[in-house]
């Protein structure tokens, strides 16, 4: 029984990252009609994941296309609204600039997900998530004491409360 259980998490989980490193970026896409940007959801979602999984210092051509496309959907969306507070991101991505860009990865993915959700608070929660998830890996990126701090709170359970504190 145990094998079995490792066995499928290991498959899973190889799964999981052959489905990060297949992201391509759409040719030629058009995003003028809200139509456009409905039809590219799914490639939002999979923009996401690649650009959260892939270490920052790997692939930077595709990285660079890949944040274009997901900027330009974003900015001309009217699907998903992420309120950015510099009070509260800008310590977290000053030192490791791609930062910005999978904080509103995060907030996307969870509003693409849950309905277009409004919910700032948990859009916050998601897009530090994805910050703490892609800095863990410690691949490509700048060493932050900032963000080592918000490692901890999400560690010990404290950043949903920290969120509730700060996001109104």
């Amino acid at each position: 029984m145990t094998k079995r259980i490792v066995m499928i998490s290991i498959l899973f989980l190889g799964c999981m990252t052959m489905y990060a490193q297949e992201f391509a970026v759409p040719k030629n896409y058009v995003l003028k009609r809200a139509s456009d940007f409905k039809k590219y959801e799914p490639d939002v979602i999979a923009c996401i994941n690649w650009l959260e999984n892939t270490p920052l210092n790997e692939e930077v051509k595709k990285r660079k296309e890949a944040n274009a496309f997901f900027l330009e959907w974003i900015v001309g969306t009217k699907s998903v609204t992420i309120s950015i507070d510099a009070d509260i991101t800008s310590k977290y991505t000053d030192k490791n600039s791609d930062f910005i860009t999978i904080f509103m990865g995060g907030w996307t993915r969870y509003a693409l997900e849950n309905n277009y959700s409004k919910d700032k608070q948990k859009g916050y929660y998601e897009g530090l998530k994805s910050i703490i998830n892609v800095y863990k890996k410690g691949i490509g990126i700048k060493k932050d004491e900032d963000v080592d701090d918000l490692v901890e709170m999400y560690d010990n359970g404290e950043l949903e409360e920290w969120i509730r504190n700060k996001v109104k």
